[in-house]
């Protein structure tokens, strides 16, 4: 039996993935906080908001529930 999930797992760049996840974020955040000063319509932010926002943090809410860290620390 081999343990090809593991083997995959170890290889992964945790510290590059941190960092990647991190920017965008922030860049998102960012976005979010200055919406109302940007110069485009209310339609394109409203839509930027539907298509890429909100999809974005429903996944990292799922992501947050996936992951327990008082479960792991035990």
């Amino acid at each position: 039996m081999t343990h090809e999930h593991i083997e995959m797992v170890r290889r992964i760049d945790f510290d590059r993935l941190d960092i990647l996840v991190s920017e965008r974020i922030g860049a998102l955040k960012l976005y979010a906080h200055n919406i109302d000063k940007a110069q485009e319509s209310k339609d394109v932010h409203d839509a930027i908001c539907r298509d890429l926002i909100m999809p974005c943090v429903h996944l990292l809410a799922q992501f947050v529930e996936a992951v327990k860290l008082d479960e792991v620390s035990q």
